[in-house]
């Protein structure tokens, strides 16, 4: 896969992107929409992780809240590197403490965007994937509790049925 088809598949389904920062030799760019702000890594595809696929990484978050969807992403993004190993669809990534200053997000979900069709696999001529988008949900410390107690299917349900402020990292627990 080229570095342009990855760009260009970035900049239709997130809008027009700038690089932010790098993270051992992975780029995170911001990209916009009238809607919302995303992150996204260029180039982690490249990088030699156990992973089912290449994946890059993507958190969207509301507009003003860049510094929580860059961090999200870079952190896990470190994980991935110092692994070695790429995260998985319906991965809950936690931590016993909140991620995000004065906020109670403690945790991730890696899963498909919730807000955009066809936009989590990027596709060679021939349908092989070349890329898979893993998008990170941050969640809060009573929907992490929620996935201990009972799985991640549990907390994907009541994210669903609460229709749960997904970009917002000052939301409160919906339970």
């Amino acid at each position: 896969m080229t570095e342009q088809t990855l760009d260009d598949h970035l900049t239709r389904y997130l809008g027009n992107g700038t690089r932010a920062t790098d993270v051992d030799g992975v780029e995170i760019w911001r990209h916009e929409r009238p809607e919302y702000v995303s992150f996204a890594t260029h180039g982690l595809s490249g990088q030699p992780i156990t992973a089912v696929y290449p994946q890059e990484l993507v958190c969207s978050v509301e507009h003003g809240q860049d510094g929580a969807g860059l961090y999200l992403v870079q952190a896990t993004l470190e994980i991935v590197q110092e692994n070695r190993r790429g995260v998985v669809n319906n991965q809950v990534i936690r931590n016993d403490q909140p991620l995000l200053a004065d906020t109670d997000i403690t945790g991730v979900l890696v899963c498909g965007h919730p807000y955009l069709d066809d936009f989590d696999v990027i596709f060679g001529a021939d349908r092989k994937v070349l890329v898979e988008l893993m998008t990170l949900i941050p969640l809060t410390s009573t929907e992490v509790a929620l996935s201990i107690r009972n799985g991640v299917d549990a907390v994907l349900d009541h994210l669903e049925d609460t229709d749960a402020p997904l970009l917002n990292i000052q939301r409160t627990s919906t339970t």
